[in-house]
């Protein structure tokens, strides 16, 4: 019996123009109501995740920033924040390159100093939380991820690079096709994962999910039930069992509806 799905966002359960699938929405009661746990996981930030199901925050876990910050019903369950010296070390690393833009990601917050990257996260395409600063020296709050968007093409130009300069000491993962994600050694999705399935006595036999980039494979791990969707590269769908159809026709609600009997007794 399954009892923990987890689903990507951008790519997965988000259509290519970003809007949700809908239907979802009226699955989300349903699951809960038999006792399974919604994950929403996503390299997004937790404000942006809460807009897209403000109406079925307590049918559903928030799992941000690639399993960063964890968050149930309101509550924090899971945090990992950045030191200031390993954000100083992976900036000046990310400024070595050319024609790249940086994000910090708080908890509540994310900041950036390029026009172009607030204007772009501040749609309602991706409706984040966001402030455009003059200097990151301004930014107050915890960080638990840096971000980098590489208009070339982050798997191309920019991800290899940082990978030499920052294996081991962080985690980095591509997130999308111009976007890099860097977080503390250790954070994943699916460590996050992880420690929801303890807390939850739940094993991984019990558990499916979905997702569709390198950022997504630790989770993907963590069930039997992975689906990996029919676009992503054959880096990413060797590590799922299973491969759905497409996200803009809405495959992971189709997948999820195959598996669960959605007939609530009465």
């Amino acid at each position: 019996m399954i009892k923990l799905i987890a689903t990507d966002m951008d790519g997965t359960l988000l259509k290519d123009n970003k809007e949700i699938d809908k239907e979802i929405y009226e699955l989300l009661p349903k699951m809960k109501q038999q006792g399974i746990h919604f994950v929403a996981a996503s390299g997004r930030q937790r404000p942006s995740l809460e807009k897209t199901f403000k109406d079925y925050l307590e049918d559903i876990t928030i799992l941000a920033e690639n399993g960063a910050y964890v968050v149930h019903n309101g509550e924090e369950i899971y945090a990992s924040v950045m030191s200031q010296e390993l954000i100083d070390f992976v900036v000046s690393e990310i400024q070595k390159l050319d024609n790249v833009a940086i994000l910090y990601c708080g908890k509540n917050c994310s900041y950036t100093t390029e026009p172009a990257v607030y204007e772009n996260l501040n749609s309602p395409r991706f409706h984040y939380q966001i402030k455009l600063v003059k200097d990151f020296c301004e930014v107050k709050e915890d960080i638990i991820k840096i971000s980098l968007v590489d208009p070339k093409g982050a798997s191309e130009y920019s991800f290899p690079i940082l990978e030499k300069k920052l294996k081991g000491k962080v985690e980095i993962a591509v997130s999308g096709f111009d976007c890099i994600d860097v977080v503390n050694k250790g954070v994943s999705k699916g460590k996050a994962i992880a420690i929801l399935q303890q807390k939850w006595n739940i094993s991984p036999e019990e558990t499916m999910t979905f997702g569709d980039n390198y950022n997504d494979v630790e989770m993907l791990q963590q069930a039997k039930y992975s689906f990996a969707m029919q676009h992503s590269e054959e880096g990413v769908k060797k590590y799922a069992n299973y491969i759905a159809g497409d996200n803009n026709k809405g495959a992971v609600v189709a997948e999820i509806k195959k598996r669960i009997n959605f007939e609530v007794k009465k």
